[in-house]
């Protein structure tokens, strides 16, 4: 798409966020290993825009998630045999909500699990 010439320089571009509207709750994709897990949260609805994310399982408390890329987060733990819960932060709206009991205990990578929860 080319919206001006290259020799116009700085062409200001004005624009505005809208909400999405999703149909059902989000969705979690596992990828890792035994040490790493990479979730990719999909159906993101509301702003659509995640600023932080935290995973626990069954015997563990909340820990915190790195920014892989996109809507990926990824922690470094060992988390097998556990069922997980995350917890996300929107990004524009603040919003937290809690997707409890995500995953059961015996989840593996290459799954994709869905919850009730999402953001309005």
């Amino acid at each position: 798409m080319k919206i001006a010439q290259l020799k116009a320089g700085i062409v200001p571009v004005m624009y505005r966020r809208v909400p999405c509207i999703r149909c059902g709750g989000l969705r979690f994709s596992f990828q890792g290993n035994a040490f790493w897990l990479l979730v990719y949260v999909m159906n993101v609805g509301g702003e659509g825009d995640i600023t932080q994310m935290w995973v626990k399982g069954s015997k563990t408390g909340w820990i915190s998630m790195s920014h892989n890329r996109g809507a990926s987060y990824q922690v470094f733990a060992t988390l097998g045999s556990q069922s997980l819960s995350f917890k996300i932060i929107s990004y524009t709206t603040k919003e937290t909500i809690i997707a409890w009991n995500v995953a059961p205990a015996n989840w593996a990578v290459g799954l994709t699990y869905k919850t009730n929860v999402n953001f309005h």
